[in-house]
């Protein structure tokens, strides 16, 4: 498997010189509300960046998040989510959707670390996530989608958001 193009970036996050998206200083709720976003925004996410990552099971994955989110989701449902990914790595057509699915597994180890009482991170699923888009498209495109990512959680992040939340 060749390197992302992106590996500059990529590296600079894991090692914290830039700031990850969903950073772990950053409310829970928050966290997984822009996950949801992650795998489930039809302009910017896994859904709509990765070819052959389907709709309805990133539809699944964003529901989750969302429950997770809001103290609703079970250990059976990211269970569910996990065996998901485990079958459609065994059958990936591309590196990209390889690095996709290893991402969502990610996330179900930190939804399951988060419902039973265990700090999580995120950064691996984050990583994962736009390392998979750097291996699908060439640089311009690829660096498109991730800086929506990055503007779609600095949109959550805005003092604007933070007061209609708080407000609601």
């Amino acid at each position: 498997m060749k390197p992302s193009p992106h590996l500059n970036l990529f590296e600079a996050i894991a090692q914290g010189i830039i700031e990850a998206p969903a950073g772990d200083d950053h409310p829970v709720a928050d966290r997984w509300r822009w996950f949801a976003e992650l795998y489930g925004n039809r302009t910017w996410g896994l859904v709509a960046a990765i070819d052959g990552f389907p709709r309805l099971v990133a539809d699944q994955i964003a529901a989750a998040c969302r429950n997770t989110a809001s103290d609703t989701a079970t250990i059976e449902q990211w269970r569910a989510i996990a065996d998901i990914a485990r079958t459609a790595r065994t059958a990936v057509h591309s590196p990209g959707l390889d690095i996709a699915w290893s991402a969502v597994a990610d996330t179900c180890t930190d939804a399951l670390d988060h419902l039973t009482g265990h700090t999580f991170g995120g950064v691996e699923a984050i990583l994962g996530a736009l390392d998979a888009i750097g291996h699908e498209h060439e640089t311009p495109v690829a660096m498109s989608f991730v800086l929506e990512a990055y503007a779609a959680w600095d949109r959550r992040m805005s003092p604007s958001a933070m007061s209609d939340r708080t407000a609601a």
